[in-house]
């Protein structure tokens, strides 16, 4: 029986519920409203951009995980480097993660750090526009999920990126990395799919928002919390 490490667990939840990705799917929710698909077509499409989401991250972490793996095994010293930027980042991440949640318990949630670019949002809403005419919208939306999954990347990717230099980093995770992965990228798309099957039952956006705004500061105190772990094993591992 593979036992995924609890940091690797609570990096994939907490990574599928922060704000970056959840702004959007609060988007795309709205955008399925207006076309007037209800029911199963939810699901259908719901399916689609979850799947989409789930292959692009994979492929993503996989090619992150294999540079990661070359650099190692053949520039020691560089690969050292990189685990080290990565953890102090990791504790600036925690230091920012930790500053939203205090704006977010104060009803602050526009004003947090971390959080999509602004040019990069107005990007990804396109995207999901687009895709609002076409004729199968399920192809679409798996398409738009593909591509949605490379824009957030820049948010997403700052505890996605982290994982995977935790996992290169210790030995008995790199010999199962590719089903950590997988591992990581379903609790990734998990709530997703909750979401999904909650808008099938009749769940609004504006419900899904007030939702967000009320646990944005859980969300965030959980982040730092992964953060400080990730960087703490990271900058621990070189120091000793």
């Amino acid at each position: 029986n593979v036992k995924p490490p609890p940091t690797i667990v609570a990096a994939g939840l907490v990574d599928g519920i922060n704000p970056c990705a959840f702004a959007t799917l609060i988007f795309f929710v709205s955008y399925l409203t207006l076309s007037g698909r209800k029911g199963k077509e939810v699901l259908m499409v719901g399916g689609g951009f979850t799947l989409g989401v789930f292959l692009a991250y994979l492929a993503i972490g996989f090619g992150l995980y294999q540079i990661l793996e070359l650099v190692g095994s053949t520039l020691d010293t560089i690969a050292k480097v990189v685990y080290a930027i990565t953890g102090l980042l990791c504790v600036i991440l925690a230091v920012l993660s930790f500053l939203d949640f205090k704006k977010a318990r104060k009803g602050e949630v526009g004003d947090m750090m971390l959080k999509l670019p602004e040019p990069l949002r107005k990007r990804i809403n396109a995207t999901i526009r687009k895709g609002r005419s076409a004729r199968n919208y399920t192809i679409a939306a798996f398409t738009a999920g593909i591509l949605i999954s490379f824009l957030e990347l820049a948010c997403t990717g700052q505890v996605y990126l982290p994982t995977i230099i935790f996992v290169s980093s210790i030995p008995e995770l790199r010999l199962r990395a590719f089903l950590y992965l997988i591992i990581y990228n379903l609790l990734f798309i998990l709530p997703l799919a909750i979401i999904f099957v909650m808008v099938y039952y009749g769940t609004t956006s504006k419900q899904l928002t007030a939702f967000f705004q009320k646990k944005a500061a859980v969300v965030k105190l959980a982040m730092g919390g992964v953060f400080l772990i990730l960087g703490g094993w990271l900058i621990f591992s070189l120091v000793f």
